[in-house]
């Protein structure tokens, strides 16, 4: 494969995981948003007493009551629920395993967002709001275990009992991080009571320092077709998409009105998940949350919230209904959410190239079991390394297929330049001869480009499962501090403002030393100046890669060339020799001389044929012609061995 092929190939690689974050995630953002205020418009115009535009606001910084908040503790080895009387819900949870920052030994809170509402908060239907409305009442606690808490809520109408319950079982799956709930509303009056709906709310969740962009910030709905469909913070901010295509406008929330399996809302490393049991949800509802943020950054602004809702049918006098579900909040771990049972492992977003991201993440995983007993310090940083290694043995065989076709084109250049200077004035005769010599010496310019392209998923699914995965949030490797984000040394001095990044730097020099080893089959001024170039394109996409992405792709290259000066020892070695036999090209060439030949012997008055009739008549020469070929080839094979291969030989 020439360098043009491998500039496109790397280019194709950086560009296809560029754009698939931005342009194509807007164009479906667009979508949601146009389909939301369809919604509205129709519920607008139901009522005239509904405003035109919903009004949202999601701050529970007010109770409707001056009772003051009681909170009560479930706590197991892995997270510490705390719960509140203000609509019998959970205030937050903390993750006694993961730290708020490196700097600090507070655990992680989920949920704790000034403005957010309690998690598993009840919310009724509201004609006058397009929006359920929490109800944080004041609940009484009734019940209270090591494992267990009961609220209850009572007016003249109905009863709302609200359980909750933890495990204590040290068991490494989802059980440790999940709550089991049950709602149970019962009837008081002596008439039906119609509730119509009722929704839970999820919790807040805020975007996390490496996610700059976003991306990873959602809310989720799985629905009953077995479809995941994403609400992703980005919505609520006005976009002006790329090159004015995808542009938007920031969506006041999102609702989706859909049978429905599970929801969650998550950030890049965490989330909350709600499973219902038994009842299935009719649909769900994303929001956004404001935060008191600093800075320029707009998606640092928001945090992610999110109901789902749950028809209620009509409740008999005195009878009561219910709903129960596992209410999972803790690590994205993809094992961990695989073993909740309902394909909850595809809140990890690996998009188009989960087939690699998943057996990448579980190979990396078994990798550090191993490692940590080592080097428990800097164990993911080798476990990188090493899967870096792993990948490469793999994939040798095609790379070796790719420089060994680089070398033979190489050899190629005197003969092609002979042949671009004698046909200068004709392009299509240089397009025959040049394909005519790649069949006549068994070439195909095409042999190098597929370990490219095989490269490209793996590259992709690598880089949606670094950046998605918990284990390496905060790990340490050599000068690194977080494998999740770029790798700034405070001490270094910034350029311009732009902080000191080595890794991308360092990558940036061996990919110039990578392309300069790989043998150079053209002599093109664009191609020479694209490929000169190409190190600082790597920069730039990279700069601001997690650090745990550029390593493995740092390493992968430091092997391209450990493997491109192996071969090369063995470059004199390679020749160009004819082949004895007519090969794909050659029949290629063949087929398109015989068919210029028909055209030409047909005369002028074939081009003024309309070309419905002319593709019939050239569809029948080649018909024409392949009879034609097979049965010179049969007659070949009857002079070589007359007898044919079941005659019996002769007796003497």
């Amino acid at each position: 494969m020439d360098k043009k092929n491998t500039i496109i190939g790397v280019l194709l690689l950086l560009a296809s995981f560029y754009f698939m974050h931005d342009y194509s995630s807007k164009e479906a953002e667009l979508a949601k948003y146009k389909q939301t205020q369809a919604v509205a418009s129709a519920q607008a115009n139901t009522s005239a007493s509904k405003p035109t535009k919903p009004a949202i606001t999601i701050d529970a910084t007010e109770y409707k009551d001056n009772v003051p908040e009681a909170t009560e503790i479930l706590e197991n080895k892995d997270i510490k629920v705390v719960f509140t009387n203000k609509g019998g819900a959970i205030k937050d949870v903390e993750l006694l395993k993961y730290y708020k920052s490196q700097d600090s030994k507070t655990p992680y809170a989920f949920n704790e967002i000034k403005k957010s509402y309690p998690a598993m908060s009840t919310a009724f239907y509201d004609e006058s709001s397009f929006l359920p409305k929490p109800m944080l009442n004041t609940f009484k606690m009734t019940n209270k275990t090591d494992t267990q808490v009961v609220y209850e809520f009572a007016n003249e109408k109905f009863k709302i009992v609200r359980e909750y319950a933890i495990v204590k079982e040290d068991k490494d799956n989802f059980q440790p991080y999940t709550i089991l709930t049950k709602t149970t509303i019962k009837n008081l009056t002596k008439t039906e009571l119609s509730l119509k709906e009722i929704s839970f709310y999820l919790g807040a969740v805020p975007p996390t320092e490496s996610d700059v962009y976003g991306s990873n910030l959602a809310f989720v709905l799985y629905n009953e077709d077995n479809e995941t469909e994403f609400a992703r913070s980005s919505a609520f901010l006005d976009s002006s998409g790329f090159l004015g295509f995808g542009a938007s406008e920031a969506s006041d929330y999102q609702k989706f009105n859909e049978p429905t399996k599970w929801v969650s809302i998550k950030n890049q490393f965490f989330a909350s998940v709600f499973t219902p049991y038994k009842t299935e949800a009719i649909g769900g509802i994303a929001v956004p949350v404001k935060l008191n943020a600093t800075g320029d950054n707009k998606y640092m602004k928001n945090a992610i919230g999110g109901f789902v809702n749950f028809a209620i049918p009509a409740i008999a006098p005195q009878k009561e209904w219910s709903v129960e579900g596992a209410y999972f909040v803790g690590p994205k771990e993809l094992d961990r959410l695989y073993s909740l049972g309902s394909n909850q492992e595809a809140i990890m977003d690996y998009g188009w190239f989960g087939f690699v991201s998943r057996p990448l993440s579980r190979l990396l995983n078994w990798i550090h079991s191993l490692i940590d007993t080592v080097s428990p310090n800097w164990g993911w940083g080798w476990s990188i390394i090493i899967l870096t290694l792993l990948v490469r043995l793999v994939m040798w065989p095609l790379t070796s297929i790719q420089i060994k076709s680089s070398q033979r084109m190489a050899k190629m250049q005197v003969p092609l330049k002979e042949i671009r200077e004698k046909f200068k004035d004709d392009p299509k005769r240089v397009q025959q001869e040049t394909m005519k010599l790649y069949s006549e010496y068994g070439i195909n310019p095409l042999a190098g480009c597929f370990p490219v392209f095989i490269q490209i998923p793996i590259f992709i699914g690598l880089y949606y499962m670094l950046q998605t995965s918990c284990e390496i949030r905060f790990a340490h490797f050599l000068w690194i501090k977080d494998l999740s984000l770029p790798d700034t040394i405070e001490a270094l001095p910034s350029v311009f403002g732009i902080p000191l990044h080595i890794l991308p730097l360092l990558n940036a020099l061996i990919t110039f030393i990578q392309m300069h080893l790989t043998p150079t089959p053209s002599t093109d001024k664009t191609q020479a100046f694209m490929f000169k170039l190409m190190p600082v394109i790597m920069l730039v996409f990279f700069y601001t890669f997690p650090s745990g992405l550029v390593l493995y792709w740092l390493v992968q290259s430091l092997l391209g060339i450990v493997q491109a000066i192996i071969i090369r020892r063995g470059a004199d070695k390679v020749e160009l020799k004819k082949r004895t036999k007519p090969g794909f090209f050659q029949r290629l060439q063949q087929a398109m001389e015989e068919a210029q030949a028909q055209q030409q012997a047909r005369g002028p008055e074939f081009d003024k044929l309309p070309l419905r009739e002319r593709l019939r008549i050239a569809k029948e020469d080649a018909i024409k012609a392949k009879r034609q070929r097979m049965q010179n080839m049969g007659n070949q094979e009857r002079k070589k061995n007359p007898g044919g291969r079941s005659t019996k030989p002769k007796r003497r």
